[in-house]
C-alpha cells in the first residue's frame, strides 16, 4: 500500500508540474528506510503486523546488499542527470534510490525497464502525432515517473 501510495504521488506531481516535492520523497525515504531496518536489524516479519498491507511488496531479500545495488540504480541516474546538465531529471534519480530502497535491485531494475519502454512508446507516438500534423517536437518533455506509476503497478501485480 505505501508503495502504491509513492508511486501515485510522484507520478501525479510530476505529471502536474514536473517537479516532486522534496517533502514527499523525504517522508518515503524515512518510511521505506524504517521498515527495512524494522525487517533486517530487528528481525521483525511485516507480514505479522496488523497493517501488514502497508508493506506489501516490501523486498524481503536477507542482503542489505540487493538493496544497496538497488539504490545504486538511482544513483547512477543522479550522475547521469549532473552529465547532462538536467536532461534527465534528478528527482528521478531520487525516485529511484528510494524504490531500490524498498524493491531491491531487480525488481528496481525492472520498474525502470518497464518505466523507460513505456516513456518511448509514448514519446514515439508523440513524434508521430506531431510529425503528422507538421510540428517539430525535438524540445517537448515527457514527465518519467507518470510512465513508473504504471509500471509499478504491473510489478505490484507480478
Amino acid at each position: 500500500m505505501s508503495f502504491f501510495l509513492y508511486l501515485t504521488v510522484t507520478a501525479w506531481q510530476d505529471g502536474r508540474k514536473k517537479a516532486v516535492s522534496g517533502w514527499i520523497f523525504l517522508f518515503f525515504f524515512v518510511h521505506f528506510l524504517v521498515s527495512q531496518i524494522c525487517q533486517r536489524v530487528l528481525l521483525a516479519d511485516m507480514e505479522k503486523f496488523p497493517a501488514n498491507f502497508w508493506f506489501y511488496g516490501l523486498s524481503g531479500e536477507q542482503s542489505i546488499w540487493i538493496l544497496l545495488a538497488g539504490c545504486s540504480i538511482g544513483a547512477a541516474l543522479l550522475g547521469i542527470s549532473r552529465l547532462t546538465e538536467g536532461a534527465l531529471g534528478a528527482g528521478d534519480g531520487i525516485f529511484f534510490v528510494i524504490t531500490g530502497l524498498y524493491l531491491g535491485f531487480w525488481r528496481n531494475l525492472l520498474l525502470l525497464s518497464s518505466a523507460l519502454f513505456l516513456c518511448s512508446m509514448a514519446g514515439l507516438a508523440c513524434l508521430i502525432w506531431e510529425k503528422g500534423k507538421g510540428n517539430n517536437c525535438r524540445k517537448k518533455t515527457l514527465p518519467f515517473l507518470v510512465f513508473a506509476f504504471p509500471a509499478g503497478i504491473l510489478l505490484m501485480c507480478i
